[in-house]
């Protein structure tokens, strides 16, 4: 029953829009009778739709295009932006060792924690380890502020779960805090000199609009050239010249 309904629903709503779109008395929309002027008129519809229908495919291409050239100059900025906030503040960059101790090094900077926390810059840092009276490393800044950690030299037997390292790790971690920071020193020396050089770039991406212009040029000479294309305007005075002799059939103007 309830299909049967929407079926009868569905057939009665298909009928009111075809009416409304010949409008008048029930015979000027169904009788055969009038089914040429119905097919005129339909005719007339059909082609100013197809007119439009090229003119938003025209329209929908030159505003993809524009679109896509406005994404690849916005894309080019802000690569070379951010690609400079990254030069001028690298962070501390992927881990590189640690934490053995107090000490975690990672690409850019070396971090202390424990007691005496603090985040040094790797680069310029010199690290030397030493084993008597204590082991310790010392970290010592380019300005000459030094950072000493200390390790105990054997491990405590009351407490076998704390980290405990010998002297030959410690060794070797210090030439990994020293490797580390000449691998700095190198990225330092190519940032300093691709810094300048991508500022450069990114002033010439921000003035070279020649792509970018160019497209939505084009698009605003295709919407104008749409909006007043002398065969839409001779199809509309068709239709509407035949909108007239059905109103002057039936007495009701029909829509376009």
């Amino acid at each position: 029953m309830s299909t049967l309904l929407f079926v009868v629903v569905a057939v009665l709503a298909a009928m009111a829009w075809y009416w409304s779109r010949y409008p008048g008395k029930w015979i000027y929309a169904f009788s055969a009778t009038y089914a040429d002027q119905r097919a005129a008129l339909k005719s007339r519809r059909a082609a100013l739709r197809a007119v439009d229908k090229e003119a938003a495919q025209a329209e929908r291409s030159a505003k993809q295009k524009a679109d896509r050239a406005q994404a690849a100059y916005r894309q080019d900025i802000r690569r070379l932006e951010k690609e400079i906030r990254t030069l001028l503040d690298p962070g501390r960059g992927q881990l590189v060792k640690g934490p053995v101790g107090d000490i975690t090094v990672y690409e850019h900077v070396v971090e202390l924690t424990g007691q005496a926390s603090a985040v040094i810059p790797l680069a310029g840092l010199k690290a030397v380890f030493r084993s008597d009276p204590v082991y310790m490393i010392d970290l010592t800044e380019p300005a000459g502020r030094t950072h000493r950690v200390k390790y105990p030299r054997r491990r405590d037997p009351g407490d076998e779960n704390a980290s405990f390292f010998t002297s030959e790790q410690l060794s070797d971690f210090t030439l990994d805090i020293l490797n580390a920071a000449a691998d700095e020193h190198e990225y330092r020396a190519g940032q300093n000199a691709r810094l300048p050089q991508a500022r450069q770039e990114l002033e010439a991406a921000r003035a070279d609009t020649a792509a970018r212009d160019e497209a939505l040029e084009n698009l605003r000479t295709v919407c104008a050239w749409q909006k007043n294309n002398p065969r839409r305007k001779t199809l509309l005075a068709d239709l509407d010249a035949e909108r007239h002799q059905w109103q002057q059939l039936t007495g009701v103007m029909p829509p376009r």
